[in-house]
């Protein structure tokens, strides 16, 4: 591996590694706030099971990085370290499109059995609610820290698809090395040796 290769290597091993560890570390900070009358609560990413994913993610990213910054630059660890950013920064964005049926979701679970009624009707005062005002919900900035952390793994992951190291065919057994073209030479076998009727 050459020395620019090298380098390319352990620039894509450290951004996984920065990407991953921002989306471990995302997976505990609040992802979504409710508000309303004067109190608000924040729901952190760990709190259902979309945390525990990216958390898994960021941590398989890591170790992906520090693979590449121990052994270099391979194919197969680049292409995996995308997945990993996609997986976990995918599931971000997602969850930042969709937050606010999923608060309100997990919400109505909760209330329900305190109240004595369905879901549903829990589900759809709290729609009234937030329609009226008196309810907010909004994204946090762990759930954005996640987003941004799958993007910088899989821009580790392009990085290092880029230097990947070649397969080196000199090296292979059985190989034979590509000399200078020159122009065939063709060698006229020895004449046979004079026979008795010869001489």
């Amino acid at each position: 591996m050459s020395q620019t290769e090298r380098a390319g290597a352990r620039t894509a091993g450290i951004v996984a590694i920065v990407g991953g560890a921002l989306l471990a570390v995302a997976s505990f900070l609040p992802w979504a706030e409710v508000s309303g009358q004067g109190a608000s609560v924040t729901a952190n990413g760990i709190d259902g099971s979309d945390g525990y994913i990216t958390l898994g993610a960021g941590i398989f990213a890591v170790l992906v990085g520090v693979v590449m910054l121990m052994r270099g630059a391979r194919r197969i660890l680049a292409v995996l370290a995308i997945l990993a950013g996609i997986v976990g920064g995918g599931l971000g964005l997602y969850d930042a499109v969709t937050a606010k049926d999923s608060v309100l979701d997990a919400a109505a679970e909760e209330l329900a059995p305190s109240f004595g009624v369905s879901q549903d009707r829990v589900r759809s005062a709290l729609d009234q609610a937030v329609d009226a005002g008196q309810i907010g919900v909004s994204v946090s900035f762990g759930l954005y820290l996640v987003i941004v952390g799958g993007i910088v793994v899989v821009v580790g992951g392009i990085l290092g698809l880029r230097d990947s190291a070649p397969e080196n065919v000199a090296a292979t057994p059985g190989a034979v090395p590509a000399g200078p073209s020159s122009p065939e030479t063709v060698v006229s076998p020895p004449p046979p040796p004079p026979g008795p009727d010869d001489a």
